[in-house]
């Protein structure tokens, strides 16, 4: 048996060096800063943008390695090393991640086209802000989600939050109003932008043949495997019909 001093020693607890050292050895926060990378630098692409290509491409590249990062741990840790058989295949072609995986490294292999870049953004800033909200905040705050808990219990008496809360309570708030909305828009943009920009830049010959090709099979498997995506072909549909058809057609 122990001594209680040593019983004492070994239940100390941890410091926040010591939960960040903790924390950094995960695969989780290697996923959530490649999201912050691209985040980031997709940031700095569309504000450096406007004033000339060739120092914004920069920024585009890095972006993209972001999102290489992120997708390539979350595909490992959900189906491990790759295996030789059209079983495991099979599965790679059913997940998300994998499909996205596979247009980031196409984008980053083809030249700059500012549309592209936005759906990544967006789908960056919605992880990082729950990956900082439950676990990067209670590194710091350990007792925050806690102090959140009594506060709605407490209601208007509630004592006033700490910042590391108010701004985990913000966050959270945030993230469940605007997540769904976002993913909606998100998907008319890959529909009806990202898509006309490319058959258009393939029909001018600005760019590679290939490239609407490619991105349509991408919204194929998008469109059987993600409800959003089927919603925006409807909300594009519709509102082409709206534009193109003549009004007397609905009167005869």
């Amino acid at each position: 048996m122990a001594p209680p001093g040593a019983q004492r020693r070994e239940e100390r607890p941890q410091s926040i060096a010591d939960r960040v050292s903790a924390l950094a050895k995960t695969a989780q926060f290697y996923w959530w800063a490649g999201h912050v990378v691209m985040l980031v630098f997709g940031t700095l692409y569309y504000v450096k943008r406007p004033f000339g290509s060739q120092a914004a491409n920069w920024y585009y590249s890095k972006a993209y390695m972001g999102a290489l990062i992120s997708y390539v741990i979350v595909i490992y840790k959900t189906y491990g090393p790759p295996q030789l058989n059209l079983a495991f295949f099979h599965r790679l072609m059913m997940d998300e991640n994998f499909e996205y995986l596979m247009l980031a490294f196409y984008w980053l292999s083809q030249p700059a086209m500012v549309v592209t870049l936005l759906p990544f953004v967006v789908f960056s800033l919605f992880h990082v802000v729950k990956y900082t909200r439950t676990t990067v905040i209670p590194i710091i705050a350990p007792n925050v989600g806690v102090e959140i808990e009594r506060a709605s219990r407490a209601g208007p008496q509630a004592a006033p939050l700490s910042m590391a809360a108010k701004v985990s309570k913000y966050l959270g708030e945030w993230s469940s109003e605007y997540y769904i909305p976002a993913l909606c828009q998100v998907s008319v943009w890959e529909v009806a932008v990202i898509g006309i920009w490319l058959v258009l830049g393939a029909v001018t010959f600005q760019t590679p043949l290939l490239a609407p090709l490619f991105y349509f099979q991408f919204l194929r498997m998008r469109y059987a495997l993600s409800s959003s995506t089927r919603v925006a072909f409807r909300r594009v549909r519709s509102t082409l019909d709206g534009l193109l058809t003549p009004p007397t057609a609905s009167a005869s």
